[in-house]
């Protein structure tokens, strides 16, 4: 655990200012809140079961979220290149534990706080009530978006759209767990990179 320096909560003001506006004044109970941490590749930030989730900035890195199916492998649910803001703790918890893991695959730089500091900022302050509102908004489009993709589009198509989101990806992440995310083998991965590239499907 480090301290958290006025850089970070600037970085952190910024990322929350690409959902709503915000002031520094609105947002302070948040950033006075922060406590940030570094981690090294293939470091946990949290894992399932672990108790009280916690709300995340990602600085600067690359993060990827998981969860083991019924034989025990692990599912990729999302990549999360820094700078951005992790999924809302409501969407990846049940019960006040965490359903999913969260590995960091580089080195990264997150801030963390406590999910009541927001529920008592967005209570007390309007610009707050809408950043969350929109944040977890966008959460659940994205969320919906790619269960409709994983069940309408082929998997070359999920890959342009792949592509077309989170460019240079597939040179920073093991393939078997891009493969895992689209919902394809990794051999099935391989033969569509290796494709003629096809333009990426309407969103």
């Amino acid at each position: 655990m480090l301290s958290t320096t006025p850089a970070d909560q600037a970085q952190v003001l910024q990322i929350a200012q690409t959902f709503a506006p915000l002031s520094a004044a609105d947002f302070a109970p948040v950033l006075q809140g922060l406590r940030c941490e570094d981690l090294a590749p293939g470091q946990t930030l949290f894992h399932m079961g672990q108790a009280r989730p916690q709300e995340c900035f990602v600085l600067h890195g690359l993060l990827r979220s998981s969860v083991a199916d019924a034989q025990g492998r692990e599912v990729t649910l999302g990549f999360h290149a820094g700078p951005c803001v992790l999924p809302p703790a409501i969407t990846r918890g049940m019960e006040d534990r965490s359903r999913v893991d969260c590995v960091a695959l580089e080195a990264s730089r997150v801030a963390l706080f406590d999910p009541e500091t927001l529920v008592q900022a967005m209570v007390a302050h309007a610009p707050v009530r809408a950043w969350g509102d929109a944040v977890l908004r966008h959460e659940l489009l994205r969320m919906a978006q790619r269960e409709w993709a994983l069940a309408a589009w082929t998997g070359a198509q999920r890959l342009q759209q792949l592509r077309r989101e989170c460019p240079g990806l597939e040179d920073r992440v093991p393939h078997r767990m891009i493969a895992s995310y689209l919902g394809m083998t990794p051999v099935n991965f391989s033969r569509l990179r290796n494709a003629p590239r096809a333009p990426a499907p309407r969103a």
